[in-house]
């Protein structure tokens, strides 16, 4: 019997092998057994998912990750690690102490020398704007004397490019001297440490034209700061139940800890710094003493809450409105109060939506008033539902409430419904239960461009979910990397969500790195770096030892071991992009689409043509065949270019499954839109 099956969609992503067979079960016919390093795209694709940028090394093994947004396109990154916070700006400069005045232009050209010949220069907040003339002698310049403590320890120069054209970065003696140190940005960040000369040193960025065109580089910040971090007083066993949130006007986070007073981290827009305190709350309660703190909280209607300390689990506080930091207790609509839950349960999470929201270890309730606004007189709890939660911080999404589970291996969605007139709890995971059997230690919500949410898993894999709510898409798959995922967060910027990872390395040690949808690269902990004139790459020290992708001008190169922090090129290149291989796979559930006496599962299959239709895609390997890398219309000495097209193989042998494989293994794109083909079925 001839067959010609079709599978045109994978927004299911991988479902449960408890489904494996039931053909007719929700989300079957657009899932996958397997789809590792792939999103399931919610209109049907499945498209490889991105590399991750290498952002920073943080020498110690385990820790926390979190994102702080400061403006449109500025963000910082902090790492908790045992007693310290590491604060990093976006590609991976220490922040603490930046010796660069007005280093990001918001008081115009305040502190700065600048030249231009055949050119101008236009100051903003944030930026910068060297912009050359069509002229082959065209250049721009701005630059500072920077006044160091010492001339004995190393510095770390930041310069941080918003656009992608070369610039010069020198740093001498006087404006433009580049004695000390004179080195080619290929555009974007770098980040380079030096030991600064005897005097307090000039640092100038210079725009160059090298032919008559027009060029123009936007510049985020220049900095230039000593190596140093932020006492905290969590210990490493600590961090995984350590809860940070954002004060209403997004320049304070507050973080809580059930063992630790609560800390706040507050940011200064005009001096472009950070200060990190105890918070000192006005009239606390007495209880909250030795090791005896609420374990989370949130914002709303006004008021900072606080919920579940060790002696107090069922209690929570909120303070005077509009005064987040006292706790007075009274009876005025404005005064902070205190209410207990009578049901049993340690709150885990606190949520604002159209609600107060709490979760505790055995329900989920939501606080209310009366006469609409929540008052020392004026407070209701009830609850909604009995699933319970684990410690893991809660995350808002759209107008739900996404939750882990008590044992850390669901993810449950919590919204209000109309209809029954009380919050529901989903479980998401339903249809794919064994993607987070290994455990969720943390969750993030990545909203932008592709609705998805990261849990951080207890193997070291991570777990994502394609959520379209309006068409009831859950997608799941597997995201694995050459070391262990520790925590995960996401950031806004621009309009579109970048996701920060901290990631253990097979050697260790922990890398900061961030997978953003404007940097389509495929290799993880990847840099981009010009090629030197005999053929090296430099600057990859933390890939030393390990074997590397190499794509260089757009076309790859073979695999090289970084040895002594660099690697050469078989072939001249210009710019190279080197990092670690992953592979993308996805296989197919079992094929049945039934047969004249009923279900085809009993019967021998085999595919005499499987025809695979790409977006934008280099050919895959499919059941362990790849198409030939090149075709004929593609001129000599020019890259293969990726395109839509159709990649087949045929005549696969016979088994019982015809089950079909996918896999990229190169860094290039790969996007499955649709798999079909022709089928020959035996009859019993």
């Amino acid at each position: 019997m001839k067959i010609t099956p079709l599978q045109e969609s994978f927004s299911s992503g991988e479902i449960s092998p408890k489904l494996y067979g039931r053909t007719g079960s929700p989300g079957y016919q657009s899932g996958v057994a397997v789809m590792e390093n792939f999103i399931a795209d919610a209109r049907g694709p499945a498209i490889r998912r991105l590399g991750t940028a290498y952002i920073a090394t943080i020498n110690f093994n385990s820790g926390r990750v979190f994102a702080f947004t400061v403006s449109e396109s500025t963000y910082y990154i902090f790492v908790a690690v045992d007693n310290l916070f590491i604060p990093l700006h976006s590609d991976g400069a220490p922040v603490t102490t930046n010796y660069v005045q007005n280093a990001r232009f918001r008081e115009n050209n305040l502190h700065w020398t600048e030249a231009a010949t055949q050119g101008a220069i236009t100051y903003e907040p944030d930026s910068v704007t060297l912009q050359n003339n069509d002229h082959p002698n065209a250049e721009t310049s701005i630059g500072q004397q920077v006044v160091v403590p010492n001339t004995t320890d190393p510095y770390v120069i930041s310069v941080h490019s918003l656009t992608s054209t070369p610039f010069r970065v020198r740093v001498g003696n006087a404006f433009e001297d580049g004695s000390y140190d004179d080195r080619i940005i290929p555009g974007g960040s770098e980040n380079y440490t030096i030991t600064v000369p005897a005097v307090n040193p000039w640092i100038t960025v210079t725009n160059e034209t090298p032919d008559s065109e027009s060029i123009v580089t936007a510049i985020g910040f220049l900095s230039t700061v000593d190596v140093s971090s932020i006492a905290t007083p969590w210990l490493e066993t600590d961090l995984p139940e350590l809860h940070g949130f954002t004060a209403p006007g997004g320049r304070i986070v507050y973080f809580t800890h059930k063992n630790h007073p609560t800390q706040k981290l507050e940011y200064s827009y005009e001096f472009d710094t950070f200060t990190f305190t105890e918070v000192a709350f006005i009239d606390p309660p007495a209880t909250w003493a030795d090791s005896n703190y609420p374990r989370t909280g949130t914002f709303h209607e006004g008021r900072l809450w606080l919920a579940g300390t060790p002696a107090e689990p069922e209690t929570f506080w909120g303070s005077k409105s509009g005064d987040y930091e006292n706790f007075t207790l009274g009876s005025l609509a404005d005064d902070a109060l205190q209410f207990t839950i009578a049901e049993e349960g340690v709150i885990r999470w606190m949520q604002s939506t159209k609600n107060l929201l709490i979760g505790t270890g055995r329900g989920e309730h939501i606080i209310t008033s009366v006469e609409g606004v929540i008052t020392p007189g004026d407070i209701q709890v009830t609850q909604q539902s009995s699933y319970g939660s684990s410690a893991a911080q809660s995350r808002q999404v759209g107008d739900q409430i996404f939750y882990v589970s008590p044992d850390g291996r669901k993810i449950r969605a919590m919204q209000y419904e109309w209809t029954a007139d009380n919050w529901l709890s989903q479980d998401v995971t339903f249809f794919s239960d064994h993607i987070s059997q290994p455990k969720i230690n943390f969750t993030s919500w990545i909203q932008n461009p592709n609705n998805l949410f990261g849990c951080v898993l207890d193997d070291g894999t991570m777990a994502l979910l394609t959520y379209e709510r309006s068409e009831n898409i859950y997608g799941w798959v597997t995201v694995k990397t050459e070391g262990t995922f520790i925590d995960i967060t996401s950031v806004p910027i621009d309009g579109s969500d970048v996701l920060v990872a901290l990631i253990q390395r097979v050697d260790g040690t922990l890398y900061v790195e961030r997978m953003r949808a404007s940097k389509r690269n495929y290799s993880d902990s990847w840099v981009e770096r010009i090629v030197q004139p005999d053929n090296t790459v430099i600057g990859l020290d933390h890939l030393e030892g390990e074997l590397v992708q190499v794509l260089a001008d757009g076309a790859v190169q073979t695999s090289q071991t970084v040895t002594g922090g660099q690697i050469t090129l078989d072939y001249p290149a210009t710019n190279a992009v080197v990092g670690l291989q992953y592979i993308s796979t996805m296989q197919t559930l079992p094929f049945d689409r039934g047969s004249q006496t009923g279900s085809g599962q009993p019967h021998m299959k085999r595919y005499n043509k499987v025809i695979v239709s790409l977006l934008d895609s280099a050919n895959p390997i499919i059941n362990g065949i790849r198409q030939p890398s090149r075709t004929p219309p593609t001129p000599m000495n020019t890259i293969q270019p990726t395109d839509t097209h159709r990649a087949e193989v045929y005549n696969l042998g016979w088994d019982k499954e015809a089950i079909v494989i996918i896999e990229q293994d190169l860094p290039l794109p790969c996007t499955v839109i649709s798999i079909a083909g022709e089928m020959g079925q035996e009859t019993l």
